[in-house]
């Protein structure tokens, strides 16, 4: 179970994962070393991992999604095989007309064609829906904390 201190800290590092300990102590009104044993904690259960996000797009390169479905195969057997492709940044299964949910990023259009292909490849694959992304408002690819779902990690609504 998460307390009030460990939620403090996650919603203090959502908003920028380079903060200091010192800052985020002081501001949740514990000692640094209370900060730095907690986030080593919440980092070694899985709960919080602190990653740097990048746009591709300002990188001149393609960022695509892609709806997934899956016949004769186990969805979670094909996830797991998508999921060995370099280009994929995220995969998901999902509910409604599709299976699985895929975002990649790749370099230029050629690449995004070898990307397809490979995904037409996969065994169990059986219909795509691709999307390429012409511009992106928002990207914050944070998970809920534990217990409050339906709630941002900063605790507002969704």
């Amino acid at each position: 179970m998460l307390d009030s201190t460990d939620h403090g800290i996650i919603r203090l590092l959502a908003t920028d994962g380079r903060r200091p300990y010192t800052s985020i102590a002081a501001q949740l009104e514990v000692s640094e070393a209370t900060v730095r044993t907690r986030v080593g904690k919440l980092h070694d259960t899985g709960v919080l991992r602190i990653v740097a996000l990048c746009s591709p797009l300002t990188l001149g390169h393609q960022s695509v999604r892609f709806l997934i479905s899956v016949r004769d195969y186990s969805v979670r057997a094909v996830a797991s095989t998508l999921a060995q492709i370099r280009m994929v940044n995220h995969i998901a299964l999902i509910t409604g007309g599709r299976d699985i949910y895929l975002e990649a990023t790749c370099r230029d259009l050629e690449q995004l064609v070898d990307l397809v292909d490979e995904i037409r490849h996969v065994a169990g694959v059986d219909e795509i829906d691709q999307f390429i992304l012409t511009e992106l408002y928002k990207d914050y690819s944070s998970v809920a904390e534990r217990g409050r779902l339906g709630t941002s990690v900063l605790g507002t609504p969704r």
